[in-house]
């Protein structure tokens, strides 16, 4: 369009410096959009939020930031596999939790079937309570059984998504607010109830 008038060259500059202000904005970092389920939960409002479009994610509990991860960070555990998915939202209490999210960080390539898998705790009058990481690269994906008061995560192993070798099979227990792995017994029971669903 051609400039003929003072008018229209005032409109041109004041287009361009409000421009460069929405810029400034998504340079500092600030959240874009909701990148995966918001949830309701008894702790408050859970959101998977993108930073920006190069890897950047915060899981947040009523705008409180739980965990941030980034690709371009070499000291971030999670640069390898930095965006949160949700699994399960259970709403089974775990004592002394009286829901869980479980959470599996996803790459942006397909080196890996899935990434890490964590747990988030929930309860109303109590912070949230992060568990330590699942390592999980390859072979089929884990499946989580709940119960009252505890949750199993089962990755049964088989061969790797690329190269040679097999990922050996591993349980892990979530139980009193402590994730740990269970020691491989002959005819250990595992919970009954499989969570098959995104939601429990």
């Amino acid at each position: 369009m051609r400039l003929s008038t003072p008018k229209a060259a005032f409109l041109l500059a004041i287009s361009s410096l409000w421009a460069w202000g929405l810029a400034d904005v998504a340079a500092q970092g600030r959240p874009q959009a909701s990148y995966a389920d918001t949830l309701h939960t008894v702790a408050g409002e859970l959101r998977i939020v993108e930073l920006e479009r190069n890897c950047r994610y915060e899981v947040t509990i009523n705008g409180k930031r739980l965990i941030a991860t980034d690709c371009d960070d070499e000291q971030d555990p999670n640069a390898s596999a930095p965006r949160p998915e949700i699994l399960v939202y259970s709403k089974v209490p775990a004592k002394p939790f009286s829901e869980v999210v479980i959470f599996q960080q996803q790459m942006a390539g397909n080196a890996c079937d899935g990434g890490p898998l964590w747990l988030l705790g929930l309860r109303a009058d109590g912070p949230a309570s992060l568990s330590t990481n699942v390592d999980f690269c390859g072979g089929a994906q884990p499946s989580i059984a709940v119960e009252q008061d505890r949750i199993v995560i089962s990755i049964p192993g088989g061969p790797r998504n690329r190269g040679e070798g097999v990922v050996p099979g591993e349980n892990w227990l979530y139980q009193n607010g402590e994730l740990t792995r269970m020691k491989h017994k002959r005819g250990l029971g595992l919970p009954c109830t499989s969570v098959t669903s995104h939601f429990q």
